[in-house]
């Protein structure tokens, strides 16, 4: 079964008519299982779509689009973990006697970790981050080097696509960013919802900080592990750094498979069914 609804973020707004944030939330599958799966940049929950329907008859996955991203409507310049936390916890609240399984891919994998710790349910079982953004990722690892008085204005002249291009050519050169992002930006500014995906995700990112103990501390209040995979060909991750981070946690299992940096459907599917197996009576 594929279907969708929406939530609605439910802080007051800053003005009187001023339009409401909404989030789009793609379902698949109806298992009794619940698996909340959160996507990378520059996707959407649609990348979830083989996985939940592969998992259908043993998990029902839900799958929101980011702020930006996909069909969500999120008319702020920016979110917080708070404003994030408030999303994800309406859908955790939806499904109180359902078993919970947490997964994030990049990007989706800094924001679920930086947003565990304000979470509350009564069955959360387990956290899966694939190939996380934040303690190890190319994508936004330089903007974690940045002073935010920085970043703030590199978020504006995002908007502007001349500007960003001769920027992201310095930084290439000078080896701030690598070749692959400079590019990537480049073939995508011309797309006016991207430069706007890339504004809101630049003015929000670095309010989500990779935070080693606080995220151990915030799996042992859950009684959770976290298994994170990692692509042995990924050429996004910086994979010392991701190691430095997660190995010493007692809480986290660094698994090292064979793929780049996409997400290995097949094997994701092998471990949710062994992980019914082992925890579901």
């Amino acid at each position: 079964m594929t279907t969708h609804f929406w939530l609605n973020e439910t802080r007051p707004a800053r003005q009187a008519g001023a339009p409401e944030n909404r989030v789009y939330v793609r379902q698949y599958g109806n298992g009794r299982a619940i698996l909340l799966a959160v996507h990378g940049f520059g996707r959407s929950g649609a990348r979830m779509e083989r996985l939940g329907l592969q998992l259908g008859d043993q998990f029902t996955t839900l799958a929101p689009d980011l702020p930006y991203h996909g069909k969500t409507e999120w008319y702020d310049d920016r979110y917080t973990p708070r404003e994030f936390s408030r999303i994800l916890q309406q859908l955790l609240d939806r499904y109180p006697d359902r078993p919970v399984f947490l997964m994030g891919h990049s990007l989706g994998g800094r924001y679920l970790s930086s947003c565990l710790a304000g979470l509350e349910h009564p069955d959360l079982r387990d956290l899966v981050l694939v190939a996380p953004d934040g303690a190890g990722g190319r994508y936004t690892n330089w903007i974690d080097t940045l002073p935010s008085m920085l970043v703030r204005p590199l978020a504006r002249i995002s908007e502007r696509p001349r500007s960003i291009l001769r920027l992201s050519g310095w930084l290439s050169k000078r080896g701030i960013i690598n070749r692959y992002s400079a590019e990537y930006l480049k073939s995508n500014l011309n797309d006016r919802p991207f430069r706007r995906r890339i504004a809101g995700t630049l003015r929000s990112v670095l309010k989500f900080p990779p935070r080693a103990e606080a995220f151990e501390r915030a799996l042992q209040r859950h009684a959770m592990v976290c298994t994170v995979f990692v692509g042995d060909r990924d050429p996004l991750l910086h994979h010392d750094r991701l190691q430095s981070i997660y190995g010493p946690l007692p809480s986290v299992a660094l698994h090292h498979y064979s793929g780049s940096h996409w997400l290995p459907e097949r094997l994701l599917g092998e471990y949710y069914r062994n992980s019914l197996l082992t925890t579901v009576p």
